[in-house]
């Protein structure tokens, strides 16, 4: 949504569905002790979750039907401000579909329950997008995220849980 909110096409915009669908593939190479514990991550162990871009665009880079996708499992955890990972990029300096993946995955997390703490509430969630834009997030992005209309996520959410029967 965010992608055709900002002026991508419905084909580029399916592209970065994709990669989002794919983004965090490099997981697999990351202990699952350390992908599941439940309190605070040591530095050692935060060293290893960083590490997952890299190994998913590994993992990804010979598949040439992927190869688009790329930069959005590669950027994902970059920075607008430039403190992020794996290459400390800024700014426009961050494949634009690395922003909007990095906008999407941290809105899900944050709406997510977790091994170590429940998920957010909504309003709470958006107040976290705004005030992170210009830090974490494309300030432009974030402002138009912060309006998206999330009923489908929600629906999805709810299909997900079990909550309600998918569609047919």
């Amino acid at each position: 949504k965010l992608a055709l909110a900002i002026g991508m096409s419905e084909e580029s915009a399916d592209r970065v569905r994709i990669a989002g669908l794919v983004h965090d593939v490099g997981k697999i190479g990351v202990p699952e002790a350390v992908l599941v514990k439940a309190g605070r991550l040591t530095d050692t162990e935060f060293e290893a979750i960083k590490k997952h871009p890299e190994i998913g665009h590994r993992i990804l880079k010979d598949i040439r039907l992927l190869s688009d996708v790329l930069p959005g499992v590669l950027y994902h955890h970059e920075r607008y401000d430039g403190r992020g990972y794996p290459h400390g990029r800024a700014g426009k300096d961050i494949p634009e579909m690395a922003r909007i993946i990095a906008l999407a995955d941290t809105f899900d997390a944050m709406n997510s329950n977790r091994s170590y703490r429940a998920a957010m509430p909504r309003e709470e969630t958006l107040a976290e997008i705004a005030r992170c834009a210009g830090a974490q997030f494309d300030p432009a992005m974030a402002k138009v995220f912060v309006t998206l209309d999330f009923t489908e996520y929600d629906r999805l959410v709810r299909e997900e849980a079990g909550l309600v029967r998918a569609a047919a």
